[in-house]
């Protein structure tokens, strides 16, 4: 794909994207459901944006958007109201998502006819049962509702990215395709290496801050170091030493640390503003160009081969994986039901599924002949790449759809209309 063309491209998706978000602020909807609509319609429906060159660009516009919008919702999310919903978090990011990647990984195998044990499904599962920071954090910034509950459903999302890329290479490597050796040291070495780097990182920042009239600079600086958090603990110690930190957990602790230390230092209040301001410009960038480039990369043969079984694992996913997850989860926990309710239908899947399935599937059309016999004897690798692919964009599609849309509405039926007590939770909106 030529330079120009992918310049009109993402000119294109600025222009209509910026009309179809303006539509939706009007209609008083998240613009996120329009975005991928449009997607959808510039890409396999009027075949403007060929999935080819949408799938080059998603590549580079998925990573680099997720780093804007991790930042910008962690940086402004309080420690203070976190660690009042911190076990709440844990539990999500445990159980919860365990019992939805093993609710969604049957449901997909009796679905498409294979045995229960067979690990496709449960690939299925671990690409799609981590929830979407991209999709959360918008929401809540315009949907008042208790911040504890924005903050611990927007919190669940940053943390289990990292969970869900794991366990997806954990059941690649059942599928004999995944260089992991011994996925719980990778899963420790992920989490906890992240969650240093992050704290360190946070406290280098503030020493620079603290010490050097940043000013309007302060922004770039914080953003260059996060993509280079990305850079290192995604690419570089990985090749290096075959063990990596997550970047993206990284760079959510980092931001969380130093946005709330700054926001305590009434002198560098000024410093803040600036990196909000810029964190929430390149988050309504990265917004358009993930969600209208995620609807473009869908091939209309792909979508008429395996509509069917992808339609019945997505609400499988969405409405008995994510719920039982939940209600499992949460069991004799301190929430009420609807609370629970709450939070069962809140989990909507987003760029980091999109990512996964992506790589998958073209991880396993690549390797076809390591899959072993005992799996492709009941389903080809093509079906397991062309199933998993469209099984995971009618999840995220659906998902994102349904509970973006339906966010305010449930949140004022189950959760009330909601009055601030704390002045950390006014300033949380």
């Amino acid at each position: 794909m030529e330079l120009m063309i992918a310049i009109g491209y993402l000119g294109l998706a600025l222009v209509l994207g910026s009309l179809v978000a303006k539509i939706a602020e009007k209609l008083k909807i998240p613009d996120i459901p329009l975005l991928l609509l449009l997607g959808l319609i510039v890409g396999p429906f009027l075949q403007i944006i060929p999935s080819e060159s949408a799938m080059k660009i998603f590549e580079y516009a998925g990573p680099i958007g997720l780093i804007f919008i991790l930042l910008g919702g962690a940086f402004t999310m309080r420690i203070s109201l976190l660690r009042r919903v911190i076990k709440t978090v844990i539990r999500l990011d445990t159980i919860t998502f365990l019992v939805a990647l093993f609710v969604s990984g049957l449901i997909f195998n009796m679905v498409l006819n294979l045995p229960y044990t067979s690990p496709v499904g449960y690939l299925f599962g671990a690409i799609t049962s981590a929830t979407d920071p991209a999709t959360l954090i918008p929401v809540f910034s315009r949907v008042r509702t208790n911040p504890e509950v924005a903050i611990t459903l927007e919190a669940e999302s940053i943390f289990n990215d990292p969970l869900g890329i794991v366990s997806t290479s954990v059941v690649l490597g059942l599928i004999g395709l995944s260089s992991s050796t011994n996925p719980a040291i990778d899963l420790v070495v992920l989490a906890g290496g992240a969650i240093f780097i992050g704290i360190l990182l946070a406290k280098i920042y503030e020493k620079i801050v603290i010490h050097c009239e940043f000013h309007e600079y302060v922004a770039p600086l914080v953003i260059g170091g996060a993509m280079l958090i990305l850079y290192v603990g995604d690419d570089l110690l990985p090749s290096i030493f075959g063990y990596g930190f997550s970047g993206y957990m990284a760079i959510a602790i980092m931001a969380l640390c130093l946005g709330d230390a700054l926001f305590k230092m009434a002198e560098k209040h000024e410093d803040y503003e600036y990196v909000v301001r810029f964190c929430d410009d390149l988050s309504l960038l990265a917004r358009i160009f993930i969600f209208v480039f995620l609807g473009a990369c869908i091939k209309l043969s792909m979508l008429e081969s395996y509509f069917i079984p992808g339609l019945l694992v997505a609400l499988g996913s969405i409405f008995l994986a994510r719920p039982l997850g939940v209600f499992i989860g949460l069991a004799g926990s301190k929430h009420s039901f609807k609370e629970k309710l709450y939070f069962a239908l809140e989990g909507p899947r987003g760029v980091v599924p999109a990512a996964l399935a992506v790589t998958v599937g073209i991880e396993i059309l690549k390797n076809a002949d390591k899959i072993p016999s005992s799996i492709t004897k009941y389903i080809s690798p093509t079906d397991i790449a062309g199933t998993i692919i469209i099984g995971t964009f009618m999840t995220i599609l659906l998902s994102v759809i349904l509970e973006a849309s339906w966010a305010r509405v449930l949140a004022l039926k189950l959760l009330g209309e909601y009055k601030p007590k704390y002045k950390e939770e006014i300033h949380h909106h």
